[in-house]
C-alpha cells in the first residue's frame, strides 16, 4: 500500500487524504472481487450446461437438450456445442463500472453459428446489474426522486445517469400492479374503508409544439385525478392491508360503482365474510354502495367526518374570540354523544345534546341531527372492535403516506408511473404493518421482474 504515515498526530488534512486513499483501494477490491465472482459464474453455468469441464470431448450421439440454442439452426443439443473464445464487456453496478468482463460464447457445430446463452447472473445487452434495479425500486418507494436516484448513481459510476434510465426500471413495476387489480381475493376482510386521494397526472392534448430542437411535440397538461382507496380489516388477526385501489377521473358514483364491481367480483362479498363499509360522505359513494351491495352489508359513516362537519358549521354560527368557549364545549358535548353502549343510548345522547344547543347554534345540531342513524350503523356489527370501525382513520393514515409521494413527485408522467408509485407505496406499508424489511421486499419484487422478464 503506496501510503505514508508520520510518527505524529495526522493533521485534519492528512487524515482526510488517508481515508480518501482507504476508500478508492476499497472500491477498486470490491469491483475486482466481483468481477472475479461474476466471471467464475459464467464459466461454471457454461460447464453446467455443457455438462463436461473444459476441454473435454464431446459426447457425439447423445442428445443432451438444454434451454439454450443455436441462433441460425434452433439446435438444443448441448452435445453439438463448443467453447468458442470470449467477448468482452463492462457492467455498472452498484459499487461501480465493472471493466472488462470475459463473457463465454458458443459455437454450434451443426452449422457453425453462435449459441443464444441466456445467462443467469445477467442478459447479454443488459448495461446495469440487478443490484441498481433493486436499489431504484428500494430508493423509489422510500419516495426518493428520480433526479436524487439518478444523482447518486452517476456519483457511483462515474458519469451521468439519465432520468430515463431511472424511471424505466421503476416503471417495470406496473405489471405487477395490474396483476394485483386482477388477482381473486382469498382472505376477505371483516370490514373495508373507502376513500379518495387527488393526484395529477400529465396528459397530452391535440395541440403541438416544437422543442428547441425544433421536434415536434404534443402539448402536456396536468390533469386532477382521484385514487380511489380499499383498505381491508380483520379483526381476528388485527391486520389491515389495501386490498385495492384505481385511478379514476372523480368521486362520482360511476367511478365509485366501477370500483366496487371489481371488488365484488374478485370476492369482496358478504357471502364470503364482508360485513360493514366504512366511508365519509362526500361523492357518489354512497349510491354506488347501494347499487352493488344493496343492504346486504352495513353501511357505516365516517364519525370523524361527520363531527368535523358539526366544526364547521359551529365556527360559521358562534364567531369570534368571545364564543371561543361555547365552540370548545359544543364540540366536546358532540363527541360525547358517541359515547354509549347501544344505538338507543346514542339517540338519547343526541336528543339532549340537541335541545341543549338547538337554540344556540341551529345549523350545528341539523348537521349532526342528519343522517345520523348511518354514524351509528357499527353498533350492528358482531365480534368487530368498534373503535377501528367508527371512523376511517386507518385509511387517512393510508392516505397520508401517499400524499407524501406525490408531494415528492408533483405530477406524474403517466398513468403508468402512478400506478408503479401507488404499488411501491403500498408494498412498503405491507411491510411495515407485518414487521417485514422493506429493503427485502424489494429486493425480491426486483428478482420476480428479473424471473418474468429474462
Amino acid at each position: 500500500m503506496s501510503i505514508s504515515f508520520s510518527q505524529g498526530k495526522l493533521s485534519s488534512e492528512q487524515r482526510r487524504g488517508v481515508l480518501h486513499f482507504v476508500q478508492q483501494q476499497v472500491k477498486l477490491a470490491a469491483l475486482e472481487a466481483i468481477r472475479t465472482v461474476i466471471l467464475d459464474c459464467l464459466e461454471a453455468e457454461v460447464t453446467t450446461k455443457l455438462g463436461r469441464e473444459k476441454g473435454a470431448p464431446r459426447k457425439v450421439g447423445q442428445v443432451r437438450e438444454i434451454d439454450w440454442s443455436c441462433g441460425n439452426c434452433g439446435c438444443k443439443d448441448a452435445n453439438q456445442f463448443t467453447r468458442d473464445g470470449h467477448y468482452h464487456r463492462d457492467l455498472e453496478t452498484g459499487w461501480g463500472h465493472v471493466r472488462d468482463l470475459r463473457v463465454p460464447m458458443l459455437e454450434c457445430q451443426i452449422c457453425h453459428h453462435d449459441v443464444i446463452c441466456h445467462f443467469a447472473v445477467f442478459e447479454k445487452n443488459q448495461r446495469f446489474w440487478l443490484d441498481l434495479d433493486q436499489d431504484a425500486i428500494f430508493s423509489s418507494g422510500l419516495c426518493q426522486s428520480l433526479r436524487e436516484i439518478t444523482e447518486r448513481w452517476g456519483e457511483v459510476l462515474g458519469g451521468n445517469v439519465g432520468l430515463r434510465t431511472v424511471n424505466e426500471r421503476i416503471n417495470q413495476i406496473e405489471v405487477r400492479a395490474q396483476e394485483s387489480h386482477k388477482q381473486t381475493i382469498k382472505d376477505i376482510p371483516d370490514v373495508i374503508q373507502l376513500d379518495g386521494i387527488y393526484v395529477t397526472i400529465q396528459g397530452q392534448n391535440g395541440t403541438v409544439k416544437h422543442d428547441k430542437c425544433n421536434r415536434a411535440r404534443h402539448e402536456r397538461k396536468g390533469e386532477k385525478m382521484v385514487v380511489l382507496v380499499a383498505l381491508g380489516f380483520w379483526q381476528d388477526e388485527e391486520r389491515r392491508e389495501v386490498i385495492d385501489w384505481q385511478i379514476a377521473k372523480s368521486e362520482d358514483h360511476e367511478e365509485w360503482e366501477t370500483f366496487l364491481n371489481r371488488l365484488y367480483d374478485r370476492g369482496v362479498t358478504p357471502e364470503n365474510g364482508l360485513q360493514a363499509v366504512i366511508r365519509d360522505g362526500s361523492g357518489g359513494l354512497g349510491e354506488a354502495i347501494d347499487v352493488v351491495y344493496g343492504h346486504s352489508v352495513i353501511d357505516q359513516r365516517c364519525i370523524f367526518h361527520k363531527l368535523k362537519n358539526v366544526a364547521d358549521a359551529s365556527s360559521k354560527e358562534l364567531k369570534g374570540d368571545k364564543h371561543k368557549e361555547e365552540r370548545k364545549q359544543l364540540m366536546q358535548q358532540a363527541g360525547a354523544v358517541y359515547h354509549a353502549e347501544s344505538a338507543e343510548q346514542a339517540r338519547e345522547n343526541l336528543k339532549t345534546w340537541s335541545d341543549n344547543w338547538r337554540e344556540k347554534a341551529p345549523k350545528s345540531v341539523a348537521t349532526l341531527e342528519r343522517d345520523f342513524d348511518a354514524t351509528i350503523a357499527y353498533f350492528q356489527l358482531e365480534g368487530v372492535n368498534r373503535q377501528w370501525v367508527r371512523t376511517t382513520s386507518l385509511l387517512e393514515r393510508v392516505n397520508r403516506q401517499l400524499r407524501r409521494k406525490f408531494r415528492q413527485a408533483l405530477s406524474f408522467g403517466s398513468h403508468v408511473g402512478a400506478e408503479a408509485a401507488l404499488y411501491l407505496q403500498i408494498q412498503r406499508l405491507h411491510a411495515k404493518w407485518t414487521d417485514t424489511s422493506w429493503c427485502s421486499v424489494s429486493r425480491n419484487l426486483s428478482f420476480d421482474l428479473a424471473k418474468a422478464n429474462p
